[in-house]
């Protein structure tokens, strides 16, 4: 079988048969993942769900490991792609400060909660396996390098006087919020902090980021 190396160290084959089987491959790791909530499956599941052999898995892998580090570097840089494009962009239409605010936390909190059944198995295999480790920590550094960019943006264009470290602070604790509210690195079938619904996360973490920034000085009067 003629292939070509891929980014994630696995050879990409020419023939579009082959491509496609090992798109269901794919489709079948993230279907157990979302069902299952952790990586706890073999190949054996991942084959039966993409109806194909184990051996055709083992053609393109070295094995279970390696197939979740394919998948998980796929999706995460799907996700960083979008954090990119939504949050970065999230405080264009904004007239004030507070509105832009509210716009990129709203934009961010949304990825994180659409894609927590993909990133929370993540968070549990990152304990054992170093390369998802390494691989989710970069993700997150973007994904806080795009929220902290486009509030110091959003500040800069409305004369508002935002320090970097404000910034940052701003984003840790929306992030903390959400990894306890989503329940990221628990199983999926576990349940979820109910203290709020999303509607009012988003709202009060709106506020509170918001008062944070709050007596950040005017650039111009």
């Amino acid at each position: 079988m003629t292939s070509r190396s891929t980014g994630h160290g696995v050879a990409e084959p020419k023939q579009q048969r082959s491509r496609d089987s090992f798109a269901k491959v794919r489709s079948a790791v993230l279907q157990l993942l979302r069902e299952r909530g952790t990586g706890q499956f073999s190949l054996a599941e991942v084959s039966a769900a993409a109806g194909l052999s184990v051996g055709s898995i083992y053609g393109r892998v070295a094995g279970k490991a390696e197939l979740l580090r394919v998948v998980q570097s796929e999706e995460f840089d799907r996700v960083d792609a979008e954090t990119e494009l939504r949050v970065g962009g999230a405080a264009e239409p904004a007239h004030t400060f507070e509105q832009a605010t509210t716009a990129i936390v709203g934009a961010y909190s949304d990825i994180l909660r659409r894609n927590r059944d993909v990133l929370s198995p993540f968070f549990l295999l990152g304990v054992e396996d170093p390369v998802i480790l390494r691989r989710g920590r970069r993700s997150g550094d973007a994904g806080q390098e795009v929220f902290v960019r486009a509030l110091l943006s959003a500040a800069e264009e409305r004369g508002v006087d935002l320090s970097r470290e404000r910034a940052e602070w701003a984003f840790e604790i929306v992030y903390s919020l959400h990894i306890r509210h989503l329940g990221l690195g628990v199983a999926t079938t576990a349940s979820l902090d109910g203290q709020y619904d999303s509607v009012t996360l988003l709202r009060r973490l709106a506020d509170t980021v918001h008062l944070i920034l709050a007596d950040s000085q005017r650039m111009h009067t």
